[in-house]
């Protein structure tokens, strides 16, 4: 590819694209597709992760023409990308066909294996960060795919408040709600995984 295709700026790319110039659409594609595959691996099962990142990039050209350049085209690809994971966890949610009955007591012997096993020697700090990862991350599983992505969102990613509802295409009183609710959902779930 020359480099001045690589200079072009991402504005004269899409109205290329609106134009007619279907082509130019790989442009946006090579200069975008490890960071949309970088946003959705930290959000989908890796199973899901290719299917998901070609559903956003198919979405993006469809959406190119309502593009208002009112904020970066990076950050409406963002929220393109989000919302994307986000519709495919809260399919998959809707999906689940596993017992809560059989997820809980699976849960149940795991914790109650890692607490007797503390009782009986002191581990490395490295393990118990493991550890505590490990049930953050089945604490989290537990959650609405909103509520998650929310989470993560915020407190894994470093989103502001405001950045997220952009993301998301929430209102910032709406997250800032939720975001309240999720962590007093949270600190529920992981003081009854603890606990058990």
């Amino acid at each position: 590819m020359p480099s001045s295709t690589k200079q072009t700026s991402d504005s004269d790319i899409i109205h290329r694209i609106i134009g007619g110039d279907i082509n130019a659409f790989e442009v946006i594609l090579e200069k975008y597709q490890r960071y949309v595959f970088t946003i959705v691996a930290r959000h989908v099962p890796l199973e899901n992760v290719e299917d998901t990142v070609q559903d956003v990039f198919i979405k993006v050209y469809k959406a190119l023409p309502g593009f208002k350049n009112q904020s970066s085209f990076k950050h409406w690809l963002s929220s393109i990308t989000i919302r994307t994971c986000y519709d495919l966890l809260r399919k998959k949610y809707r999906t689940k066909e596993i017992a809560v009955s059989s997820l809980a007591v699976s849960d149940q012997e795991t914790f109650e294996r890692k607490l007797s096993d503390q009782a009986k020697a002191a581990y490395s700090s490295n393990h118990d960060l493991t550890e505590t990862k490990e049930m953050l991350a089945s604490a989290l599983t537990r959650l609405t795919p909103k509520n998650k992505m929310l989470i993560e969102l915020i407190y894994f990613e470093g989103y502001s408040t405001k950045e997220a509802a952009d993301l998301l295409g929430w209102s910032v009183a709406n997250v800032k709600i939720r975001s309240f609710r999720c962590r007093k959902q949270l600190n529920t779930i992981l003081k009854q995984l603890i606990e058990a």
